[in-house]
Formats: structure tokens, C-alpha cells, sequence
């Protein structure tokens, strides 16, 4: 079980459960996963008020994939971005201001295909005490934070289906005061809540 004494003790406890050695090239080469476009998100973990929090967007409504929903800052890979870290600190710096020099990678979990084409590589980050954020409106509508607990505690999370394509799929939800959370973005969240609560 994920426990935290102190805030010292984060970068460790984290370190100790997430995958940490270096990503195969084919992760993040264009054609690692054929029709798959690479992609890479942050999830981002920071201190407040004696407890860990999560960092969340909401998307705005004006975008072409995934419109409006919850998600973690990130994005699609670029050539420019060298590797898939890279485009999850790229992204999290265009859409909410987060400065390069206060993000720190710990490690990532298994990759999360999504329904609009995108290989997700998702990245866990501590967010370094006195971080800024500068929303970007074109993307991004809303930023907030939930307390980790919340998700390690598995009453949260509802696991439903639904038809697509023809198809019955199942996937997770996570309703939060106003928000609700579902689709990748909770799988991502369940993927991390497994590694924390083992």
C-alpha cells in the first residue's frame, strides 16, 4: 500500500512502484505503432495542505479531439520533441504555463490506446513547491486539483459500458463534485491507483 509520511518522502514512494528505465525508441518514433499517432501525457502530483493532489484540465470546447472533457495536460508527439517526455513537458507548458524547471519525472505507466488514434504514454510528475500556472484558453477552459486520496479509494470508481462502433466497451468514471472524469483520462487515474494500492 502507497504511503506518504512526509512530502520528502514522495519522489521515493513514487520511484518505487512506477516504471522509471528508459522508454523503447518505438514508443515515440512515428511509426512505432502504425496507425497509432504517439502521444504523451503529464499527470501531475503536487503537495497542499499536509496531503498529495492531483492536477486536472478540462478541455475546451472548441477543440477537435476530445472537446470539453476532463484530462491530464499533453498532447501529440512532435520531431522537435526528441522524446515522448519531452512532448508530455512541451504540452503541459503550452497549455497551463508550467514551467519546465518546476516539473519532475518520476516514472510512467503502461501505454493507453484512445478511440481518436493516439498511443498515450502517461508520465507521473511532482509539480516543485511555488509552481505558476498560465492557463492557455485556446486549449484548456478550466485547471484544478483532487486529492489523491480520493482515487486510491476504489468506492470512487464506477465502471460502466457502453456501445461503440457496433461494439460493447467498458471504462471507467470518476464523478468529483462537478466534474465527472471518464474515458482515458481514468484509466490513466485506475492504472495509477493499481500500482499505489498494491
Amino acid at each position: 500500500m502507497f504511503n506518504i509520511e512526509n512530502k520528502d518522502n514522495l519522489y521515493t514512494n513514487l520511484k518505487s512502484v512506477l516504471k522509471t528505465k528508459m522508454l523503447p525508441t518505438e514508443i515515440w518514433q512515428a511509426s512505432g505503432h502504425d496507425e497509432f499517432r504517439p502521444a504523451a501525457v503529464l499527470v501531475p502530483l503536487f503537495w497542499k495542505n499536509d496531503e498529495v493532489y492531483v492536477l486536472l484540465t478540462k478541455r475546451s470546447e472548441q477543440l477537435k479531439h476530445h472537446a470539453g472533457q476532463i484530462s491530464f495536460p499533453g498532447g501529440g508527439f512532435d520531431e522537435s520533441d526528441i522524446t515522448i517526455r519531452q512532448a508530455a513537458i512541451r504540452e503541459t507548458h503550452e497549455e497551463i504555463g508550467v514551467e519546465s524547471k518546476d516539473i519532475e519525472v518520476v516514472g510512467y505507466l503502461d501505454d493507453v490506446e484512445t478511440i481518436s488514434g493516439f498511443y498515450v504514454t502517461p508520465f507521473v510528475a511532482i509539480l516543485k513547491e511555488g509552481f505558476n500556472i498560465k492557463i492557455n484558453h485556446d486549449e484548456v477552459s478550466e485547471v484544478f486539483s483532487i486529492p489523491l486520496r480520493y482515487f486510491l479509494d476504489e468506492a470512487n470508481c464506477e465502471k460502466k459500458s457502453a456501445e461503440f462502433k457496433d461494439k460493447m466497451v467498458n471504462y471507467y468514471v470518476y464523478p468529483h463534485e462537478k466534474h465527472t472524469i471518464w474515458g482515458v483520462t481514468a484509466e490513466i487515474i485506475v492504472k495509477l491507483a493499481q500500482k499505489l494500492n498494491k
